[in-house]
């Protein structure tokens, strides 16, 4: 009897653990991104780009063709102030950088840390805001 419920709570325990993940794998949002930009150390096309939360921070930014993409864990941008899903980048000269993304999935925006060449093409820049401009693309 002992082992009977051991094992049913057991299988119990499997089944959520293996099902938690998948449910939130599942939120994926769309974006069509007219510009080539950058995210970290890698350079993405322009294009159509799906993106999908993994975990609490983690999230993975695929092109639809399925050949560019990009994983990373990125720290809490602040609580969501509209609801709004979007990808925040920074115009820095002719380049885009992502700097922060939000999605309808969470209550909190994800922000995308400097990479060595936006810190350095904003120091290069002689404008005190670093020549940068925000640009916004809607997350569908």
């Amino acid at each position: 009897m002992k082992r009977n419920m051991f094992g049913a709570l057991m299988t119990l325990i499997v089944a959520f653990a293996v099902a938690t993940p998948m449910v939130h794998a599942q939120t994926i949002m769309t974006a069509n991104v007219p510009f080539a930009f950058t995210v970290g150390q890698q350079q993405l096309p322009a294009g159509a780009y799906s993106v999908r939360e993994i975990g609490d921070r983690a999230t993975l930014i695929q092109s639809k063709d399925g050949r560019d993409h990009v994983m990373g864990v990125y720290a809490n941008a602040g609580p969501s102030r509209n609801g709004e899903a979007k990808l925040v980048f920074d115009k820095v000269g002719d380049r885009y950088f992502l700097s922060q993304i939000w999605t309808n999935a969470s209550d909190h925006g994800l922000s995308v840390p400097e990479s060595k060449l936006e810190k350095e093409m904003r120091a290069a820049n002689s404008e005190p805001s670093g020549g940068a401009e925000t640009v916004i693309v809607a997350l569908r």
